[in-house]
């Protein structure tokens, strides 16, 4: 992984760390109406598109395929209707070329999304808003097959943003816990350096438990 990615990832954990700490202290700080939700669990990526590029002498159809990784996240809520939430996913996701793996790579995004929360009650909470993400791609690491197309040990990548779209639904088990589910789409590429973009493009499904006070 180039030094490049490394530091992507220690700002994307910084900030995380940052949004946590500022979450547990916030209560105080802000008015008694402002609400506070932290959850977690796995998610499940599923890329909907594809790009084709060259490799070597070889042109063909190259993708991430669909994977689970995990999700952490923070909302802060004013009153009953509008909040910020923000969260980060990390996954691994199995890159291949022509129908063949030709390696991994990292894929973690940092989303920030303003919910509008159309059903809000102890028992059902329904939210849905814009989403804008900051995605930290690490390098493909190729394997055998994959070095068998070019020279290089892998394929340096670049960082990308992109705006998206993202529903959730929580089911409250008494007022401070519930499960909670989501639904997130995010435009955005997997940029490769002095090469072609691949189309991402990816569904980010969730579940998972959550905290709120």
């Amino acid at each position: 992984m180039t030094n490049l990615n490394i530091m992507g990832k220690s700002r994307i954990l910084g900030i995380a760390c940052c949004l946590t700490i500022f979450g547990a202290t916030a209560p105080s700080v802000f008015a008694q109406d402002t609400h506070f939700k932290f959850y977690g669990g796995p998610a499940y990526i599923a890329p909907l598109s594809d790009s084709n590029v060259s490799l070597g002498d070889v042109t063909d159809s190259i993708k991430a395929e669909k994977q689970v990784g995990w999700n952490l996240g923070f909302e802060a809520r004013w009153g009953d209707v509008m909040g910020l939430e923000v969260d980060y996913v990390n996954s691994t996701q199995d890159v291949k070329f022509g129908g063949k793996t030709i390696g991994e790579t990292d894929f973690s995004p940092l989303t920030a999304t303003l919910n509008f929360h159309l059903i809000h009650t102890e028992l059902v909470d329904f939210y849905f808003g814009p989403s804008y993400s900051f995605v930290n791609w690490g390098d493909i690491e190729l394997n055998a097959d994959g070095r068998n197309l070019i020279d290089n040990q892998d394929l340096g990548t670049d960082s990308a943003r992109g705006w998206g779209a993202s529903l959730g639904v929580d089911i409250g088990l008494g007022k401070n816990f519930a499960f909670t589910g989501g639904l997130k789409y995010l435009n955005v590429d997997l940029p490769l350096s002095n090469r072609p973009n691949i189309k991402f493009n990816p569904l980010v499904a969730r579940l998972g438990v959550a905290v709120r006070f």
